[in-house]
């Protein structure tokens, strides 16, 4: 009976261990201005879908997202005070351009 009781502890104790599930932090928000940007120079985390929006009251932008094979994956022209948009995950290699007076939010 005791060797029942502590097999069955054991594998209990070992079943609760297998189900844990990994928790990973929402990206921080990263405010943009004019400029030309490398993903992995500003902290943007690759293959993940991001919410790009234009937060100036007053300045147009146009953002164009290039991949590692330089090929144009996005262009978006935001109009000030935007809505979300939902640009494609980006690569570890894409590079973001930025042309206008406005502030990007990528979130």
């Amino acid at each position: 009976m005791k060797k029942f009781i502590i097999i069955f502890s054991a594998l209990l104790l070992m079943s609760f261990n297998m189900s844990v599930k990994n928790a990973y932090a929402a990206p921080d928000p990263k405010t943009l201005t004019e400029g030309f940007y490398r993903v992995k120079d500003i902290g943007l985390i690759p293959n993940t879908t991001y919410k790009v929006r234009n937060t100036s009251p007053i300045g147009r932008s146009v953002v164009i997202i290039f991949d590692s094979n330089q090929q144009m994956q996005e262009f978006l022209r935001l109009e000030p005070n935007s809505p979300d948009y939902l640009v494609k995950p980006l690569e570890f290699g894409s590079i973001v351009i930025i042309i206008g007076g406005g502030n990007i939010t990528f979130s």
